[in-house]
């Protein structure tokens, strides 16, 4: 069974190395022209995943949901094409896979506030 926790925050902290490595290198270069990605990897990528991950711990009840495994994957989908969708839109101008990056977090955020709110309350 994926341990839903544990895996947002595993996959929250790649993308953080990886929004570092970027970091560092645009850093080096004097090249922000790749801000945009960067800002996605660290802050979808590191920041939501990770407190996902956390909320997950927290109210274990959550996981039992049967919405819980979809809300993971259209999540990281979601970030996963966001960040993608970022390169793509600040190398080449192409606006789709952001958008639907953008589209995916915004559903699984929607379904993360559904499971707190009926499923919050629960006791572990």
């Amino acid at each position: 069974m994926l341990e839903i926790d544990r895996a947002y925050v595993v996959i929250g902290l790649l993308w953080a190395v990886v929004g570092m490595l970027l970091g560092l290198y645009m850093g080096i270069a004097e090249d922000n022209k790749l801000l945009t990605v960067h800002v996605a990897m660290m802050t979808s990528g590191f920041v939501m995943l990770a407190l996902y991950g956390m909320v997950y711990r927290l109210w274990p009840a959550l996981m039992r949901s049967p919405l819980a495994p979809a809300q993971f994957w259209i999540t990281v989908v979601g970030v996963a094409a966001l960040i993608v969708g970022s390169y793509f839109l600040v190398t080449t101008g192409s606006v789709p896979l952001a958008a639907l990056g953008s589209v995916l977090m915004i559903v699984g955020g929607a379904l993360m506030a559904w499971l707190f709110i009926t499923r919050g309350h629960e006791a572990a």
